[in-house]
């Protein structure tokens, strides 16, 4: 692993093609290691071969995934002036969550300066299904990626955690109609989360947020107002990144 990595941010470095011998004397790594990585990188596309030196170099795949991190973390930075203005408004916890695999990546978050709040750390992977964000993007998956990403069987965190797909998709419904998202104590116990989706410039979802919240804490008179806090703050976001903004106009009062 480190000599294919050494290979990489070497040719990542220098943008023309090497051949195996050399790469081998500037790394000093046996030259049948270099050919057996080089050969991988190749079939996995990360690298190509020069047909007319025969040397290889970086292929594009490298620069899409590493396009793939910058939209992460442009994403991070365009909403962080919003997510901090949710938080100031609402004196509770705000989080940006983005989809990652069969689970939901935890990729920012605003903590209030009060005495009683839930920390969330930066980079935790948390479950879809019981988790107000990771529906809020599920509502705007095709029904075929939801089936994907959850099992018909789902794990339970708490006593209310929803456990069958076939309930949870009417919540998802209800979301896309409002825009809204719910974490009734599903999550954690004592913790209730409101979500809204954040949509990318082509009006796909790239990501979920919105507040995260002690029960015993929130009346039903804050719930109404942070609803429409957590959907204006959604509704930045995905002006921030480039979404026309459609979906939201008519849930937005004036």
């Amino acid at each position: 692993m480190d000599r294919a990595l050494d290979i990489l941010e070497f040719m990542a470095g220098h943008p023309r093609p090497f051949g195996a011998t050399e790469l081998s004397r500037i790394l000093g790594i046996p030259l049948n290691s270099v050919f057996r990585i080089l050969k991988r990188l190749t079939e996995r596309e990360y690298t190509t071969q020069d047909l007319t030196s025969g040397g290889y170099q970086l292929s594009t795949r490298v620069f899409s995934l590493g396009m793939s991190l910058y939209t992460r973390f442009e994403l991070r930075q365009r909403a962080r002036p919003h997510l901090e203005w949710l938080c100031r408004e609402t004196e509770e916890t705000v989080q940006l969550q983005i989809p990652h695999g069969e689970k939901v990546l935890v990729l920012d978050t605003v903590s209030p300066e009060v005495s009683f709040y839930l920390r969330v750390v930066p980079g935790s992977e948390v479950y879809y299904h019981p988790n107000a964000y990771g529906k809020a993007m599920l509502a705007f998956m095709p029904e075929e990626e939801i089936k994907a990403i959850l099992p018909p069987k789902l794990p339970a965190l708490t006593p209310r955690t929803i456990t069958l797909l076939r309930e949870l998709l009417p919540q998802l419904e209800e979301a896309r109609r409002t825009g809204l998202a719910y974490d009734n104590e599903e999550y954690t116990s004592g913790i209730v989360c409101i979500g809204s989706p954040v949509f990318d410039v082509q009006g796909k979802i790239a990501a979920g947020l919105g507040i995260t919240a002690i029960a015993s804490l929130l009346d039903e008179k804050q719930k109404t107002a942070f609803e429409q806090l957590v959907l204006e703050c959604a509704y930045k976001v995905s002006r921030a990144i480039g979404y026309s903004g459609e979906f939201f106009r008519d849930k937005l009062k004036s």
